[in-house]
């Protein structure tokens, strides 16, 4: 699904999102680089036939791909990484602080293991990437073919959430993952790692970047005004409240 000259989704489940793919896959978004192409979180790795037909139908081939970025270790956005790595050949990055766990498939540290029969089938498993992870520091620039990112870490939603700033066909973009959706919703779950003060802190900082269009990892994105989604999670928090949760999840 084209969203703009050269973003693309290309995949979304119908349980959190547009329903172009597996139930539970993330919102995953393609950015035509001019010299192939960057995914930007890789879907949980099931039904993976769909996403491939999505971006076959953009004129691309998983050959096409150069990197996929993960915004966080949670299976819906990082288990499909390791067999678009294979068969890309492609290098995979994430934060520095969740690669590790990433790379070695490990289900404790990325609360796989307990969400097994819950969101994930029974029998789903953390697969490993082939040739690594390679971890991404706070404010770390990457350039592919004309499109330079700067990637920002974020605790709250995991252990070190990361979110994607870039300027692409004339728009301040921030690729969200799930450290802030659409309206100022945030998804906070029960889970050993999530913390709220440093949260709330970095949110305010992303205020700064004055973002046009938000692409979050849930649920719907926008193309104009994104950083009033920024500003008003931002503002709860620096009052002393919690954003409201994703209204998947109410």
């Amino acid at each position: 699904m084209r969203l703009t000259e050269n973003i693309y989704m290309v995949a979304s489940g119908w349980q959190w999102g547009f329903g172009l793919t597996d139930a539970i896959d993330c919102n995953v978004y393609m950015i035509n680089t001019g010299d192939g192409c960057v995914l930007i979180d890789a879907g949980a790795g099931l039904a993976a036939e769909k996403m491939d037909a999505v971006i076959e139908a953009e004129g691309f081939h998983l050959s096409d791909i150069k990197a996929v970025i993960l915004t966080h270790y949670h299976g819906d956005h990082a288990c499909g990484a390791a067999r678009i790595q294979e068969a890309a050949g492609c290098p995979v990055y994430a934060p520095a602080k969740e690669a590790e766990a990433i790379a070695r498939g490990d289900e404790e540290a990325t609360s796989l293991a307990g969400a097994k029969g819950v969101i994930y089938p029974a029998d789903f498993r953390y697969p490993i990437c082939p040739d690594g992870v390679t971890g991404l520091e706070d404010r770390e620039e990457l350039r592919f073919g004309n499109v330079t990112m700067k990637v920002f870490m974020i605790p709250g939603h995991s252990l070190c959430d990361m979110v994607i700033s870039t300027e692409i066909d004339g728009k301040k973009c921030l690729f969200s993952g799930d450290a802030v959706f659409s309206g100022g919703q945030i998804m906070l779950q029960s889970l050993y790692d999530v913390q709220l003060y440093p949260y709330g802190e970095i949110m305010k900082e992303l205020t700064e970047l004055e973002t046009d269009a938000l692409f979050p990892g849930h649920g719907i994105f926008c193309l104009e005004h994104g950083n009033e989604s920024l500003k008003k999670a931002a503002d709860k928090f620096a009052v002393g409240l919690i954003p409201p949760q994703l209204y998947y999840f109410v």
